[in-house]
């Protein structure tokens, strides 16, 4: 009977071992976020617009256009905070054309129309706040 009692610590201690890593890797992917600059994730953003205007000008093959949009959800969620903190007049403005941008993009039937007008105005106002940074 006594060495079932030196057996449940053991298991403890051997589970707490294996979770020890996946907790460390969490707090890397945060601190990776963290450290993502707001002029490099501007122009990842504008990258991956520029990769949905040619999913667009290719054949508007639905899959890549909402392939597109995720990527520009993802790429936006690195730096929102970052942006929201140093400018919230300039957040909010940029955010009244590329969520719109983006929703569109991630719908089942999107409006190519509609994306083809929301594209060069999300991109002029992401380019004016990256020029406002280095001023």
């Amino acid at each position: 009977m006594k060495r079932v009692y030196w057996m449940i610590p053991s298991l403890v201690l051997a589970f707490s071992m294996l979770i020890t890593p996946v907790i460390h890797q969490v707090s890397a992917a945060e601190i990776t976020e963290q450290d993502t600059s707001v002029q490099e994730g501007i122009d990842k953003v504008v990258a991956e617009i520029d990769t949905l205007q040619k999913a667009i000008q290719g054949n508007g093959e639905l899959i890549k256009v909402n392939e597109a949009g995720k990527k520009i959800d993802e790429a936006w969620d690195l730096i929102e905070e970052q942006v929201e903190e140093k400018n919230p007049e300039a957040y909010k403005n940029i955010e009244e054309s590329l969520y719109p941008l983006i929703g569109e993009a991630q719908k089942p039937s999107p409006d190519m129309k509609k994306i083809q007008k929301l594209i060069p105005e999300t991109t002029e106002k992401l380019k004016d706040y990256q020029a406002s940074l280095q001023q």
